[in-house]
């Protein structure tokens, strides 16, 4: 990856990246801690408000007690009321009403009061406020579902809410009902029962009183929802009557204690908190709108945005043009860098300024001049290093060949074999002739005739040893090879591939045109070299042996094969040489590639 690609990405990755994490880890941890605080702020406000509801229903039980013990109640209860119904049973009826009247204005949220005599005699007292309670029969009382329930709490009062049971309480306006059996004090038996009813202002003030003027009218309510999830009274008188089902996915009526959800009610992302008010199952609930507890939030959150932008358009601009045009002059650098190394040594930078970069510039400049003088003196000095090597290999191929060839003349003088001692004088003189021209190369012809006369010498010397066979097409006589190139692959064979060897071996030397190359291929069946010894030539590929070890293997096996491979590598360059695949007990091949020329015409 180039240089400005990374530092692009190591800015996202670095500043970009990190200041958006940070923005939205904080948004959202300021999100439960705020919604951790106004949870806390919720469950003590509804703690406070439950318990004033408590009192308040409280009171008003201490009020029903006071009534339902009174004298009043206890005659009026216990007295007779059978008989004709003239105009003494109407003014005793109506000194009894009046007498329980007193009751009404004992407490102002009190608007009804209905007693029934066990033999179904009605007394009722109520205020002038408007009312729809309209009072059943004792029979019809007692057949009722909550009748059952008045009984089995055997003289403690049970509360209806309003729109429960609206068949005995009404329906309009919404009142608080009380039911409860009236007991004998002496006797403890059942003699009647009393029924009551209260406003629900009393109630209603009380939500509206722990309510924020600023903030809750707009944003924000107070229910009071029985068991089953019906809204009894709505701080906003809204949702009287309604069913939480219908406004929302939780059940806040359904809370043991204390619940606090952020959830959607009426269609609105709100905090609902409910708190149980452990009374006839009635659950105090509390919605929020979240927009209105958050709006300080967020408002804050858009002035640290507004500041992270400003911050990340400043550090774009400074990226943009200053790391960018620092980026920009190292990139130019290396871009001349790379035309440098592809030899264009005329390459220089211009820059203005008076910073590094220009100091870099100048620096380039300088090294590229160095560098050429460096690369001139190198080139002299490896074209006199290469003419001295090919000297040198040359001077020591031709002892070491006339050294065996005159090894092999005098085993056969010792022999009396006279014919083939004038043969192989006279392929010898060949073979002195070719390699003492002064000529750095031969024709694919002479070098062939050069090897034939080097194995017609060995045959004379090895008749059983081996054969040969040279195969090579008219068309590539007439190109050229460096000279002495296939007598020392074709004499490795020989001293080494078929030493030790049962058998007759058997030389193969194939020539193949390429459309760039010549390709010689000489092969043996000899037995093969080891692991150890490929490694070895392979190493010597790359770097040269000590003196010692050169001189030693000089000594015994000439220059051989890394001569060669050596020769070839500095002639025509390191796109061409020698390529050996061997295994021992397998046979030996050798690849030599060489360009395709004719004395210096392609």
């Amino acid at each position: 990856m180039n240089l400005r690609p990374k530092l692009l990405v190591a800015f996202i990755i670095l500043i970009v990246v990190p200041i958006f994490s940070l923005g939205i880890a904080s948004f959202l941890n300021s999100e439960r801690l705020l919604e951790k605080k106004y949870n806390e702020q919720t469950e003590l406000t509804l703690t406070a408000v439950g318990g004033n509801i408590r009192y308040f229903f409280k009171e008003l039980d201490q009020l029903s007690d006071s009534s339902v013990t009174s004298s009043t109640v206890q005659s009026i209860l216990k007295s007779s009321w059978q008989g004709p119904q003239d105009a003494s049973y109407q003014i005793r009826l109506s000194l009894a009403e009046k007498s329980i009247s007193a009751n009404l204005f004992q407490h102002q949220a009190v608007s009804l009061i209905v007693l029934y005599a066990k033999d179904g005699m009605i007394f009722q007292s109520y205020r002038s406020d408007p009312t729809t309670y309209r009072p059943i029969s004792y029979d019809l009382l007692q057949n009722h579902s909550v009748f059952k329930e008045v009984t089995k709490r055997a003289g403690r009062p049970l509360w209806i809410g309003p729109y429960e049971h609206q068949e005995i309480t009404g329906q309009d306006p919404p009142l608080f009902t009380q039911l409860r059996i009236v007991k004998d004090l002496d006797t403890l038996n059942d003699i009647g029962v009393s029924v009551m009813q209260f406003k629900t202002s009393g109630v209603a003030d009380i939500l509206q009183t722990f309510g924020n003027p600023v903030l809750d009218d707009e944003h924000s309510r107070y229910m009071l929802v029985n068991s089953s999830g019906m809204v009894m009274l709505d701080s906003k008188k809204e949702m009287n009557g309604q069913l939480l089902s219908e406004l929302t996915t939780i059940a806040p009526q359904l809370t043991e204690r204390y619940a606090s959800n952020r959830a959607e009610f009426g269609g609105k992302d709100s905090l609902v908190s409910s708190y149980n008010l452990e009374m006839n199952g009635w659950v105090l609930v509390s919605v929020k709108s979240w927009e209105s507890l958050t709006n300080e939030n967020v408002r804050f959150i858009k002035w640290i945005a507004s500041i992270t932008i400003i911050c990340l358009l400043s550090a774009i601009l400074f990226n943009q043009f200053f790391v960018g045009r620092v980026a920009k002059s190292i990139i130019r650098v290396v871009r001349k860098m790379r035309l440098v190394e592809q030899g264009m040594l005329e390459i220089r930078i211009t820059a203005g300024g008076k910073d590094e970069t220009v100091m870099l510039a100048n620096s380039f400049n300088s090294m590229v001049d160095r560098l050429g003088k460096l690369l001139n003196e190198v080139r002299q000095e490896q074209e006199r290093k290469q003419r001295a090597e090919m000297m040198l290999m040359q001077a020591q191929i031709k002892p070491h060949f006339l050294f065996n060839t005159l090894e092999s003349i005098n085993a056969l003088a010792a022999q009396n074999e006279g014919h083939k001692i004038m043969l192989m004088v006279r392929r010898l003189g060949n073979l002195l002739r070719t390699s003492m021209h002064e000529n750095e190369e031969n024709t694919v012809y002479q070098e062939i005739e050069h090897v034939r006369s080097y194995l017609e010498i060995q045959k004379y010397r090895f008749e059983e040893l081996f054969s040969y066979e040279i195969d090579v097409p008219e068309e590539a006589l007439e190109y050229t090879i460096l000279k002495l190139t296939l007598q020392p692959l074709v004499e490795n064979s020989i001293q080494h591939g078929f030493d030790g060897m049962d058998g007759s071996g058997m030389i193969r030397i194939r020539v193949t045109l390429e459309p760039h190359r010549i390709v010689f291929m000489i092969e043996d069946n000899g037995v093969g070299m080891t692991p150890e010894v490929l490694k070895r030539l392979d190493d010597g590929r790359h770097e040269r042996d000590k003196d010692e070890a050169s001189s030693e293997l000089g000594e015994r096996r000439g220059l051989g094969l890394r001569s060669v491979a050596e020769r070839l590598r500095i002639h025509y360059g390191p796109s061409y040489g020698l390529w050996i695949c061997s295994e021992q007990g397998q046979g030996t091949t050798i690849r030599c590639t060489i360009p395709r020329s004719r004395g210096g015409r392609l």
